[in-house]
């Protein structure tokens, strides 16, 4: 049986990276005792699944990752288990089991994701909001993602 387990990341820990919050779930899952199953052979590792990993520097009120558990465990109680394991910025929202046949991970119930930036020093244009009218009037918005392999690449996101 697996669980799909929904958490929070913000605060100081939105400087932590994505291998250090996989080390960070298994050591809080581990403390909270959750029946999670662990791999076979030499070296058994947890069996975990995350989504596509978050930048660093940026907070989420979603975050998704999977588990395979070895017996049935109440929502609310593994909520309340695993939230007494975290620290500030961490929290999970919640945990719902998910039959074995689902083949889907993650990521995949993710639709989509909005962005919110915040300008700290200096001072907005006056015209702000023309630009912005003017800019989500588009039909077609194309940014360019830059990749080690790969020099640039166009996208659109609309």
């Amino acid at each position: 049986m697996k669980a799909r387990i929904k958490f929070r990341k913000n605060g100081v820990m939105k400087f932590i990276g994505h291998l250090d919050i996989m080390r960070y779930f298994q050591k809080a899952i581990r403390r909270a005792e959750i029946p999670i199953a662990f791999t076979s052979g030499y070296s058994p590792h947890m069996i975990m699944s995350f989504a596509n990993p978050l930048g660093v520097g940026l907070t989420s009120d979603g975050e998704y990752f999977d588990i395979e558990l070895t017996e049935s465990i109440a929502s609310k109680e593994a909520v309340r288990r695993l939230n007494e394991q975290m620290v500030d910025g961490m929290e999970i929202v919640s945990f719902v089991q998910i039959p074995d046949d689902k083949k889907s991970k993650g990521m995949s119930i993710v639709a989509g994701a909005d962005y919110l930036s915040s300008v700290k020093n200096g001072s907005l244009p006056e015209d702000l909001a023309e630009k912005l009218e003017a800019f989500y009037a588009q039909n077609e918005i194309c940014v360019v993602k830059r990749r080690k392999r790969v020099k640039k690449k166009w996208t659109f996101v609309r």
